[in-house]
């Protein structure tokens, strides 16, 4: 670029320069003449050249800055695209997950009304199948996001308040995974450190074996409303039902529908991009 500017200065140099007779006539006129004449050119030329050199680091630096704002839209346009991706799959993900524990839940309802009407070990043993007990931890996608903490990619992110939502829909998503955490924590400790539930895990471990004596094994508590076992049992299965898999599922539909709104904004963003 330079070097173009520069050959069109010197096409106007050599069209301005003086013709040899004028020359000729000014070295009859004296030294001062001649040195007036050279000191004016030479002027002429370091002015072109300081202006050739500032126009070319302009344009070098509006070229740099560009293309550097070109690769930071296109690394922004990357991150959000497999931001939208890794979203998509957790409101897959969570879909699935919520559809199995509302089949869950309908079971546990079904086993719990059927706790309250168990006559024998028979009952007990389809109330235990019934109210199967699964500890699934809240899992959410966070391999883009992570990496854009990390690498502070978070800071290509131009639209504002899109970077809030985004930050804030996976600090919502820490809180909810905590919560679900402790909930397990409390079912897992009220099933193992209840004494009161010994009877009923017993029976459980026996139903497995064939050679099992039941006749030996206390079987009282079973519809008696007044027996611990019966109480500390009952406790557990509506707990688990209210807390396990009824609060789970409204965790998992806040979740989906927040994912839903954030990927709204996300493609948004993109479709503004084009």
């Amino acid at each position: 670029m330079i070097k173009f500017f520069r050959r069109i200065r010197q096409n106007v140099l050599m069209e301005n320069k003086p013709s040899s007779a004028k020359a000729s006539a000014g070295t009859k006129t004296g030294l001062p003449a001649e040195t007036s004449v050279k000191a004016g050119k030479y002027f002429k030329y370091a002015i072109g050249e300081i202006t050739l050199v500032v126009i070319g680091i302009l344009i070098a630096l509006q070229i740099n800055n560009w293309n550097e704002s070109n690769n930071s839209s296109k690394k922004e346009v990357a991150l959000l695209v497999n931001l939208k991706n890794d979203i998509n799959a957790d409101i897959l993900d969570l879909t699935q997950q919520d559809s199995m524990y509302s089949k869950l839940g309908d079971e546990a309802a079904i086993g719990i009304n059927l706790f309250y009407k168990a006559k024998n070990i028979k009952h007990i043993d389809s109330v235990s199948k019934l109210t199967t007990l699964l500890w699934n931890d809240l899992y959410i996608n966070k391999n883009t996001y992570n990496e854009m903490i990390s690498s502070g990619s978070m800071y290509r992110i131009k639209n504002e308040n899109l970077k809030k939502n985004i930050i804030k829909h996976y600090l919502n998503v820490e809180a909810y995974k905590y919560y679900i955490r402790e909930v397990s924590k409390e079912q897992s400790h009220l099933y193992v450190k209840t004494p009161e539930m010994n009877s009923y895990k017993f029976l459980l471990s026996q139903l497995k074996n064939p050679q099992a004596d039941f006749t030996t094994i206390d079987t009282t508590w079973i519809n008696n409303p007044k027996s611990p076992t019966y109480l500390a049992l009952i406790t557990y299965l509506n707990r688990n039902k209210d807390y396990n898999i009824d609060y789970r599922r409204r965790v998992y539909k806040k979740n989906i529908i927040a994912s839903e709104e954030l990927l709204a904004k996300i493609n948004e963003e993109l479709e503004n991009r084009k």
